[in-house]
């Protein structure tokens, strides 16, 4: 059973409680000629690298006063309060640089992988993303036999509102049909752009005759958020799956054909195949 992002949080800072409790023994217990304090550092950075700035500098705090508690008994007794002071100033000083740095690498490392998993356009998933999304619930359905629907939309005559309205209405249009998908679907299915103007909707334990109302409710919406100018319609293909052995290929080739019978048929419309 998969573990929440609320506990696997509490385990990593019990973790991290933990160690500093260790460095904090071990500082206890040596001479104070042994200077371990700074191996505080090893879990404010682990903390500030999964849990974010805010929680990095909170140990910070609390390892810099234990840091300053043993220091009285470790220091000599003549050293001024001052010094000590300033010692853990400096402490502070280098962990926050650290931290801000550790944040700033968090950041560029999750743009990254947004960049490499997302459509930059649209912000659903993009074509590689999604076949992996889909191949992983495939592997599901085979083992477990469980139902899984695929949605695969095609804007109709999408040439004609760049070649009309520019490209900078036409990406607007894909933005707005991105939408519309998500809209029109559950949090827990999986949409993503499989091309120019081509979306795939990846339905996890669902029916064909919820995938199909999920297709025509879907289909519905964009003709309401486009009516006027320019007029955009999508053409549509569902195929439901229960146990099969079929690949991430040929689930989406059928796909595929069943929006482009969709589309032989008058454009603007649902067709649904099985396997």
């Amino acid at each position: 059973m998969a573990l929440g992002p609320d506990v696997r949080r509490a385990l990593r800072l019990m973790g991290a409680l933990a160690l500093i409790a260790l460095v904090y023994w071990a500082n206890v217990r040596t001479p104070p000629a042994y200077r371990l304090g700074i191996l505080y550092v090893i879990p404010v950075l682990l903390v500030a690298w999964h849990d974010g700035f805010a929680w990095g500098c909170g140990f910070a705090l609390a390892t810099a006063l234990l840091r300053y508690v043993i220091g009285i008994d470790q220091m000599p007794a003549d050293t001024p309060l001052m010094a000590r002071l300033v010692n853990e100033l400096s402490y502070l000083a280098v962990v926050g640089v650290a931290i801000t740095g550790l944040s700033q690498l968090r950041r560029t490392q999750a743009q990254l992988q947004q960049l490499a998993t997302h459509d930059p356009l649209t912000n659903v998933l993009n074509a590689r993303a999604f076949s992996a999304e889909l191949a992983q619930e495939l592997g599901r359905n085979r083992r477990y036999g469980r139902p899984l629907a695929l949605i695969y939309l095609d804007l109709d005559d999408f040439k004609k509102v760049n070649d009309v309205h520019g490209h900078a209405t036409g990406d607007a249009v894909l933005r707005l049909v991105a939408d519309a998908t998500r809209s029109a679907v559950r949090q827990a299915d999986v949409v993503g752009r499989l091309g120019g103007d081509e979306f795939g909707v990846l339905m996890p334990e669902t029916e064909g005759i919820v995938a199909h109302a999920a297709a025509t409710r879907l289909a519905a919406g964009i003709r309401t958020v486009f009516r006027g100018t320019p007029s955009v319609t999508a053409s549509i293909g569902v195929v439901s799956v229960t146990g099969s052995e079929a690949g991430t290929d040929e689930l989406l080739r059928k796909a595929d054909q069943a929006m482009y019978e969709a589309k032989r048929g008058g454009k603007d419309r649902v067709v649904q195949v099985a396997l």
